[in-house]
């Protein structure tokens, strides 16, 4: 009960800094976000006989050092649509995966460079660099559903898939229009309205959202004790866990950008949608 009073408490916190006006706020909200959170997991992952002051001081130095790649992760994106580089795509994506992965070891208390990962779409790239080198591959269920029903209905933009290492599709259906949208993000996926397709402006706005989405995977650390205790105790389980990454995070993100949305006055007045207005000069847009 404890945990979950602390977590509301940081969201309320974390989500009150609306502004973002400039680099230096942008850069004490991710930091923030990667301090405080990673903090949080610490403490639910460590073990009972760990002193709690050693894994505080840890996981807060390592959770905003996450948090500071992750902040300039966002600042590459940004620099993608401005210098019309397609290569900053992937670098900002780079960037962001160790930024991620950092924050995610961090809750899990653990080294920071003891794991590392890689998101593509539905697929998950994971890079174990403690004790032995190994790569593993694990599926995410949610994004994967999400291509496939996306993939039936809209076009599928290899080159720009290729040049940014997202899932990138296109669609002409009549929903953009009526709902005066031009591109959305969903799991692993970002589906632009053909017309626009080639504005990186929007492209960068889209993966931004992808890019929120890495940053709420750090609640999924909290569930890793539990997980680990099934996992040990039925081999069904045990196998799920070992190839499939299943995004939890989502029941908490998208009742957040809900909430948002609903007690908006506008639609850069979403915390959410005015970040990624921010890093893809985008803010103004209609």
């Amino acid at each position: 009960m404890r945990i979950t009073v602390i977590i509301v408490l940081c969201f309320a916190v974390c989500l009150s800094a609306k502004a973002q006006a400039n680099d230096t706020e942008a850069a004490l909200y991710n930091i923030g976000f990667g301090a405080i959170f990673s903090t949080v997991g610490a403490i639910i992952n460590k073990p009972k006989e760990e002193p709690l002051g050693k894994v505080i001081k840890k996981s807060l130095w390592q959770g905003a050092l996450g948090g500071y790649l992750t902040f300039e992760s966002k600042r590459i994106l940004r620099e993608a649509q401005r210098q019309e580089q397609w290569e900053y795509f992937w670098a900002a994506k780079l960037v962001n995966a160790a930024g991620t992965s950092i924050k995610e070891n961090a809750a899990l208390n653990t080294n920071f460079y003891d794991r590392w990962h890689l998101n593509i779409g539905f697929n998950r790239i994971e890079i174990m660099t403690k004790d032995e080198f190994s790569i593993k591959y694990r599926l995410m269920p949610v994004a994967f559903t999400y291509t496939i029903g996306i993939a039936l209905q809209t076009k599928f933009e290899l080159n720009k898939t290729l040049k940014t290492g997202e899932f990138i599709f296109s669609s002409n259906t009549n929903r953009f229009t009526e709902t005066h949208s031009r591109g959305i993000a969903l799991p692993g996926n970002v589906v632009l309205y053909s017309p626009e397709k080639n504005d990186l402006s929007l492209m960068s706005h889209e993966i931004i959202h992808l890019y929120q989405s890495n940053d709420f995977s750090i609640f999924n650390t909290y569930l890793n004790k539990s997980l680990s205790k099934w996992s040990s105790k039925n081999s069904t389980i045990n196998w799920f866990n070992n190839h499939l990454y299943i995004e939890y995070h989502y029941l908490l993100l998208r009742p957040v950008y809900v909430f948002e949305t609903e007690t908006a006055n506008s639609y850069y007045d979403n915390f959410l949608e005015r970040e990624a207005g921010y890093y893809s000069n985008t803010l103004w847009a209609d």
